[in-house]
């Protein structure tokens, strides 16, 4: 299967990073595993300020209808914190 996950970055000041960002895709037959957000189709720099950044997650299993989704990312940028969402 393949997926399109978009991350919106806020507009707040400090809101944009540059460490590596994470996901996990929760569906009701199980989940992804853990997925490094690499190549934005949308932008050359990924997860700055007010941009929206757009991923195609492919080679994934059929995980059915999506439930959850998991972001974090590995605190090697300046800002850090991990959100479920």
């Amino acid at each position: 299967m393949t997926y399109r996950v978009s991350v919106k970055t806020s507009a707040v000041s400090g809101a944009g990073t540059d460490a590596g960002v994470f996901v996990v895709l929760f569906g009701e037959y199980g989940d992804s595993g853990e997925i490094q957000l690499r190549d934005s189709e949308t932008n050359k720099n990924a997860f700055q300020n007010d941009q929206t950044d757009v991923f195609t997650v492919a080679n994934v299993l059929d995980l059915g209808r999506l439930v959850k989704l998991r972001v974090w990312h590995n605190n090697k940028g300046e800002q850090g914190c991990r959100q479920d969402l």
